[in-house]
């Protein structure tokens, strides 16, 4: 089950919000529901962690607590994205792991998702392969807020997750 500690300071420009040291996919859930409650229009969400992380079983359960509607697949992997409506607006989940360059992103629709849509929640996975608009991101995002939610293998035990839950533009 994730922890509730909250707002620790990790820099001027970051606050972890969540910590959770050992999850199962059950706590990922629950984590991830805690996070969809907090959502709101303009909000970034990156998803980062090692493939089979949970990533998209992250996703599919922030986007579920956000009461969208999903198809059975798991993650938008080979569609690069899926857009949801929702009571609180349209929410968007973008798997750039396939992408290969900057001119990909663009012409798939990822800068304008990300930065032209301020109505919207974004939820993106990946996106940390492509580190200048990564970056840019996180310093210059100033429509909404941007969470980053890392996941990590837990080394005592394969089937957990490690969490870290951190609001990056307060």
């Amino acid at each position: 089950m994730p922890s509730k500690k909250s707002k620790t300071k990790t820099s001027s420009r970051s606050s972890l919000w969540k910590h959770a040291p050992s999850c199962s996919e059950v706590g990922l859930g629950v984590l991830a529901k805690d996070l969809g409650r907090e959502l709101r229009a303009g909000d970034r969400v990156l998803l980062e962690g090692p493939m089979g992380a949970g990533k998209s079983t992250f996703a599919r359960a922030l986007l579920e607590a956000c009461g969208c509607e999903l198809p059975p697949a798991g993650s938008p992997t080979f569609a690069i994205a899926h857009e949801y409506p929702s009571p609180r607006g349209t929410l968007i989940h973008i798997d750039v792991y396939r992408l290969e360059s900057p001119s990909e992103l663009e012409s798939a629709g990822v800068e304008s998702a990300l930065w032209e849509r301020s109505e919207t929640i974004v939820l993106t996975e990946w996106l940390s392969k492509f580190t200048e608009e990564y970056q840019s991101l996180l310093s210059r995002y100033k429509q909404g807020r941007v969470w980053r939610v890392q996941l990590a293998f837990d080394p005592a035990d394969e089937s957990r997750r490690s969490v870290d839950v951190e609001q990056v533009r307060l």
